[in-house]
């Protein structure tokens, strides 16, 4: 896990919401600020996006939960629950990330060819990037960013099917 994988880029000014307290079960993995919080369908808790996705990637549209982005770490331990608070997703909401494969994404005229593409986060290297492989079911959508302000980086925004909320 690394601190601030995720960090927000763009909010919808009428769409600004606080951090919203979620429970975390004790033996969780470590929730640390800037990674994506995911819920299990049904459950009443909340675990790093690491540990409720299996695969290399996700989220994928209706079958994963995005809670939202940690602002806090959280306070569970191996034997005690605990709480995280989270900035709840939107699709209004766009988030700023590292490219998975640096070079998918190093020239301006990259970039734009893979705007508007669904794509999936990706943690095989012990942070959170974005993976620059089209999947129509992937639950991410690549988002316009000047690369000269933002290098190594990507936009991107939730789509709604992948919202614990919707």
């Amino acid at each position: 896990m690394a601190l601030g994988d995720i960090k927000i880029l763009a909010q919808a000014s009428y769409v600004g919401r606080g951090a919203r307290k979620c429970n975390v079960a004790s033996g969780t993995s470590g929730i640390l600020p800037g990674e994506p919080v995911v819920r299990a369908l049904g459950a009443v808790v909340v675990e790093p996006m690491l540990a409720g996705i299996s695969g290399a990637g996700g989220p994928y549209v209706t079958t994963d939960y995005i809670v939202g982005i940690a602002a806090t770490s959280g306070t569970h331990s191996t034997t005690a629950d605990g709480n995280v608070y989270v900035y709840p997703v939107t699709s209004q909401t766009t988030y700023l990330i590292a490219a998975n494969t640096a070079t998918d994404w190093n020239t301006q005229a990259k970039y734009d060819a893979l705007v508007g593409k669904r794509v999936l986060i990706d943690w095989t290297t012990g942070s959170y990037t974005l993976l620059g492989s089209d999947d129509a079911d992937a639950g991410c959508v690549v988002m316009a960013l000047d690369i000269t302000r933002y290098p190594g980086k990507v936009a991107f925004a939730f789509r709604e099917g992948c919202s614990d909320l919707s």
